[in-house]
């Protein structure tokens, strides 16, 4: 299977997204005495694997030929790729207030939740052009 027009417009979103988010995230990281270029390194660096990922799960997910399982691995790739940097977040965090390291921690699971909700949405809607082909 191959990535479609759509999927490959979905991960470069993702790319700037993440890129936008650590630059608006730089001041608060240097803060907490978090290496922000490691930020960097992993949210930009895995938002590719993470937008692929996705796509990729929802085309596998939508080709009724393929089995379910077969989703397994780029499901993995995206909660790999969505966890990674928070976990850095909170693992290198010199001094995080609790309020802080739960705020992330709720980030994690709204925004998880979000991307596990897409998946399934898009999984279950009409044909699979219509969203990596």
């Amino acid at each position: 299977m191959k990535l479609g027009a759509f999927g490959k417009a979905w991960t470069v979103g993702v790319v700037v997204l993440c890129a936008l988010r650590a630059v608006v995230a730089w001041p608060v990281l240097l803060e907490y005495g978090i290496n922000p270029w490691w930020f960097v390194v992993l949210d930009v660096g895995t938002a590719p694997t993470y937008g692929i990922g996705q796509a990729m799960s929802v085309k596998v997910l939508r080709d009724l030929e393929t089995p379910a399982r077969a989703a397994l691995p780029w499901v993995l790739m995206v909660l790999i790729s969505f966890l990674a940097p928070y976990l850095y977040v909170l693992r290198s965090a010199g001094h995080l207030p609790g309020y802080v390291k739960w705020g992330v921690v709720a980030w994690m699971a709204v925004f998880g939740a979000f991307g596990a909700v897409r998946i399934a949405r898009e999984a279950r809607a009409g044909a699979p052009e219509a969203v990596v082909g």
